[in-house]
C-alpha cells in the first residue's frame, strides 16, 4: 500500500465502509441530545456531518477544532497525546513496577504481537519513559494495560515496510481515556484502542493524516499474564536486566555503591 492520496480511502475496521486521509469519514453511530441517532468518530468521539452530493457516504468533523485535534485527521505532525498527572508515590511505585518488571517478558511479547517490529531496546526506552511520568503511581493501575500504555505513550514508531515502503504506526485509545488515570475508571475501561499506519512523511519529521494508509480497532489481552512467555534472545534478557538492576541502584542510594544487585 502507498501513501494515501486526497481521496482515497481505507476499509473501517469496525465494517463502516471508509475513512480518508483527507477527513472524510463512514463511522459508527452515536445518540445526540435528541436521542436520534448520528455519526460520530470513534476515536475522537466528536460528531460527524455527511458531504451532501459526495455519493460516496463520507462525512466530516462539524467541528473544525474536533477536526484539527482528532488523530485521524490531524495535520499535526505532534498531535496530542495521552497525559501522565499523577503525583509520585513512592512506595506504590516500587511495588508497581516490581510487578511489571518481575513480568517484562510477557509486557513485551504483548507488545510484539502488536507491534512485531518492536525491539528491547524500544521497550526499554519507553518503560525509563514511565518512570519520569510516575506511571507506576496511579492506585488503580492494571497490569495488563501496560503494554498498550507504552505504546500509546511511544507516539510515532518506524514500523518496518509495507509492500516495500517504509511504514510508521502510532496507537491510541479513543477520546474517553485522555489521562492515563481514565482508563481506569468505568467509562474508560471499555475504551476502544487503535492502530494507525502510515506511510514515511517527506516534509515533516512524523507523519500526519495525510499520509494515514489505514486505521484499525485492537483488541486489548487481559490474560497474557496468565500465559508462560515465549522464547527470548540471551542477549535481549541480559540487555533488559542491566537496566533493570541500573535503574534499581539508581532509585535506591544505600545500594548504589555497594555492588549489590
Amino acid at each position: 500500500m502507498g501513501a494515501t492520496s486526497s481521496f482515497d480511502t481505507a476499509l473501517h475496521p469496525l465494517g463502516d465502509p471508509t475513512i480518508g486521509a483527507d477527513g472524510f469519514f463512514v463511522l459508527g453511530m452515536g445518540n445526540d441530545s435528541g436521542d436520534r441517532l448520528r455519526p460520530r468518530c470513534p476515536v475522537c468521539l466528536g460528531a460527524l456531518m455527511p458531504l451532501l452530493g459526495d455519493g460516496r457516504g463520507r462525512f466530516r468533523h462539524v467541528s473544525k477544532e474536533e477536526g484539527d485535534c482528532c488523530p485521524l485527521s490531524t495535520l499535526s505532525y505532534q498531535p496530542d497525546g495521552i497525559s501522565v498527572q499523577h503525583m509520585r508515590d513512592a512506595a506504590r511505585e516500587r511495588d508497581q513496577r516490581g510487578a511489571f518488571v518481575a513480568n517484562w517478558q510477557r509486557h513485551y511479547q504483548a507488545m510484539r504481537r502488536v507491534v512485531p517490529s518492536m525491539s528491547v531496546r524500544r521497550f526499554i526506552h519507553l518503560v525509563g519513559y514511565a518512570d519520569v511520568m510516575n506511571l507506576w503511581s496511579y492506585p488503580a493501575l492494571e497490569q495488563h494495560d501496560v503494554p498498550y500504555v507504552l505504546l500509546t505513550l511511544a507516539q510515532f514508531m518506524r514500523a518496518g515496510s509495507m509492500a516495500g515502503k517504509a511504514v510508521w504506526v502510532r496507537f491510541c485509545f479513543d477520546a474517553t481515556v485522555r489521562d492515563v488515570g481514565d482508563l481506569w475508571t468505568h467509562e474508560g475501561s471499555q475504551a476502544r484502542f487503535f492502530r494507525m499506519m502510515y506511510s514515511a512523511p517527506s516534509d515533516t519529521p512524523f507523519p500526519t493524516s495525510k499520509q494515514l494508509i489505514h486505521y484499525e480497532l485492537v483488541k486489548r489481552d487481559t490474560s497474557f499474564l496468565e500465559i508462560p512467555p515465549a522464547y527470548i534472545k540471551r542477549s535481549d534478557v541480559k540487555e533488559f536486566q542491566r537496566f533493570a538492576v541500573t535503574d534499581r541502584k539508581s532509585a535506591d542510594p544505600e545500594r548504589a555503591n555497594t555492588g549489590t544487585p
